[in-house]
């Protein structure tokens, strides 16, 4: 297989060489590959979109069976399938979904909040289950320990932002780990007489009709920026509870939390709510 690394000056320029290389694969037309703190060609994150749109172009150019973009110190990582797809965000977590799912069957899947229905919809009809839990990669995989200590099989744990861990992989942030495991996959399935691409696995995952991240600047003093924030999202909530905003409604779904995944942890030993300053 031809697979392509844009390691975006970071440190993962060592998956080509001392990985790839000595497995087979051909890695010409990899990207980016040796550190450079200054980032000079774009920031090495898997959700950046030149880093993204880079690694497309190079996969499309090269016709590559697989292209890989890493963050800086390769905790999280992306790919380009071999149409040119970006995956990432939901689409990566889906796409790792589908696979521990086949190798576990029934796993809960602990991701932030910030996913889409469509996402957990793409997990429950594959027999998985959804636990949204609050926004930071460490309160995911914490959430997933913390489910199998209490008897709650959570094979894998995923943030939108890339980083994601695995129970087999002793709970750690590991883009390259990652990456290999979407590698085997793609080789199970030619060796199985395959000629799709890895895309294949997540063709049914619904895509939103639009799709925004704003990142807004809180506007005070740095001992008052958190009041200011919670301040702001206090009354985005009221907006929403009070019917000014048409068509919008807070996500609350009670009891069913691993069920059908939701916001509400009824462990007492973990924070009753999500969080005290996030609404869905």
């Amino acid at each position: 297989m031809q697979i392509i690394v844009n390691a975006g000056n970071g440190s993962g320029g060592f998956f080509t060489w001392a990985v790839l290389d000595k497995l087979g694969a051909d890695t010409f037309g990899s990207l980016h590959l040796n550190p450079d703190g200054m980032f000079p060609n774009h920031i090495p994150n898997p959700e950046d979109k030149t880093a993204m749109a880079v690694t497309r172009s190079a996969v499309l150019e090269n016709s590559a069976d697989l292209g890989i973009v890493f963050d800086t110190d390769v905790d999280r990582s992306g790919v380009v399938d071999s149409a040119g797809n970006p995956i990432n965000g939901d689409k990566l977590i889906a796409l790792m979904s589908a696979i521990v799912l086949r190798e576990h069957p029934g796993s809960t899947i602990v991701t932030d909040a910030r996913t889409s229905m469509a996402l957990s919809k793409f997990i429950t009809e594959r027999g998985g289950r959804h636990c949204l839990y609050r926004v930071g990669y460490r309160n995911v995989i914490d959430k997933g320990v913390q489910l199998n200590k209490d008897g709650i099989e959570a094979h894998l744990m995923m943030e939108t932002s890339g980083h994601g861990a695995l129970k087999e992989n002793y709970f750690l942030d590991d883009g390259a780990y990652m990456v290999v495991k979407i590698i085997i996959e793609m080789v199970r399935m030619k060796l199985g007489g395959s000629a799709e691409g890895i895309g294949s696995l997540i063709k049914e995952l619904e895509e939103p009709f639009e799709s925004v991240e704003l990142r807004m600047d809180v506007q005070s003093e740095p001992k008052d920026a958190k009041a200011r924030a919670v301040q702001a999202i206090e009354t985005f909530r009221e907006f929403v509870e009070e019917g000014r905003i048409e068509g919008w409604e807070l996500d609350s779904c009670g009891d069913c939390w691993v069920t059908d995944g939701c916001l509400v942890d009824t462990d007492d030993t973990t924070p009753a709510a999500i969080d005290a300053y996030m609404y869905r």
